[in-house]
């Protein structure tokens, strides 16, 4: 039987070898890396099966990755940010590529939409997705112009930001400690921004973990957060007090990675178009962190072809350094899953101090 190819890429711009985009949260975490996810990627693979006629019945010879992806429940419109995502679906031609490139390019701003169809195939099917998102902190931190942050075992001088001493305690509930835990060195902050429902959680965990487990401990420690007013100044405060110390890199990164080695396998789904082969497949992504905020972009495409000053009470100091591995995530009140994550693995998306 004629095998005719399913195409998936996701775009985004230049490439970095030291950093890998995971296309699941399950996916393991490779040592020493930076490594982005975003389940963008979940949505416009969802649109592909969507097209097609529902998920696919088999796919031989099997394939772990794909049977992820198609078995992966969420509920997309409380995990993205409502007006910065979308995603298109629709016959594979010049027409529908210039429709979705209108759509995309006022979602963005800018003067021409960033998609493109790598083959026009007769019967052929073509899905899309982008998020664009920028939010804002509440309330600013501060950034450290004399003095860097050494990261990691290298040691890596770059540029911070954060706040310390008096000025920690005047974010009230802006800042929430969701985990503080001194016997092995994790914690955990949420960060509120002037976005409805829109946090970024700073996370450094005990040890390498993959994006699924991360985000088990987050959920139950959204979960669970209860301000107590008889803790307030101790190592269990779940607000910062004075002389708590807070210190994140910035971040930076730009980043088109493939991924077809990892999709291979004909996908069956019980119409005449069986088997479905993709051919290729690229995720890029954008993402910058800084003291007044965050931003992300990453865009998706699929083609599917057929067939084939303050003074308070005496506190307990802590410490709060993002100086070796950690997560930064977006994330939306109410939500299961971030829209966005990523493990700072090393230091490639750190601004080195000059």
């Amino acid at each position: 039987m004629m095998r005719f190819p399913v195409i998936l890429f996701c775009l985004s711009h230049a490439i970095r070898a030291e950093v890998v985009t995971a296309i699941d949260p399950s996916d393991d975490l490779p040592r020493g890396k930076t490594v982005v996810w975003s389940p963008l990627f979940q949505a416009t693979w969802d649109a592909m099966n969507k097209e097609i006629g529902g998920k696919s019945l088999k796919v031989e010879p099997p394939n772990e990755l794909m049977a992820r992806l198609d078995a992966f429940k969420w509920e997309p419109d409380k995990v993205m940010p409502k007006g910065s995502w979308k995603v298109w679906s629709g016959e594979a031609t010049k027409s529908f590529l210039d429709t979705v490139n209108k759509d995309a390019a006022a979602m963005t701003g800018d003067a021409e939409g960033p998609f493109k169809l790598m083959e026009q195939v007769p019967g052929g099917i073509a899905c899309f997705g982008l998020l664009g998102r920028e939010v804002e902190f509440r309330k600013a931190f501060f950034r450290s112009r004399k003095v860097p942050l050494k990261f990691g075992a290298a040691k890596t001088e770059v540029f911070y930001f954060g706040t310390n001493k008096d000025l920690s305690a005047g974010y009230g509930e802006d800042v929430k400690v969701l985990a503080f835990r001194p016997v092995d060195g994790s914690h955990a902050l949420e960060v509120s921004c002037k976005e409805a429902g829109d946090k970024v959680i700073f996370y450094r965990p005990p040890a390498e973990q993959d994006f699924a487990t991360a985000c088990k401990w987050l959920r139950k420690w959204r979960k669970d957060y209860v301000v107590n007013a008889e803790l307030p100044g101790t190592w269990r405060d779940r607000l910062l007090h004075v002389n708590d110390e807070v210190r994140v890199p910035y971040v930076s990164l730009d980043v088109t990675t493939d991924l077809s080695g990892r999709l291979q396998g004909g996908r069956f789904y019980g119409n005449a178009g069986d088997p479905w082969i993709i051919r290729r497949a690229e995720q890029v992504t954008r993402f910058e962190l800084f003291e007044k905020g965050a931003s992300v972009r990453v865009e998706a495409s699929i083609e599917d072809d057929p067939f084939g000053g303050y003074s308070g009470p005496t506190t307990v100091p802590r410490r709060f350094i993002y100086d070796r591995p950690f997560f930064v995530f977006l994330w939306r009140d109410g939500a299961e899953w971030p829209y966005f994550g990523v493990w700072i693995g090393e230091a490639t998306a750190l601004q080195k101090f000059k």
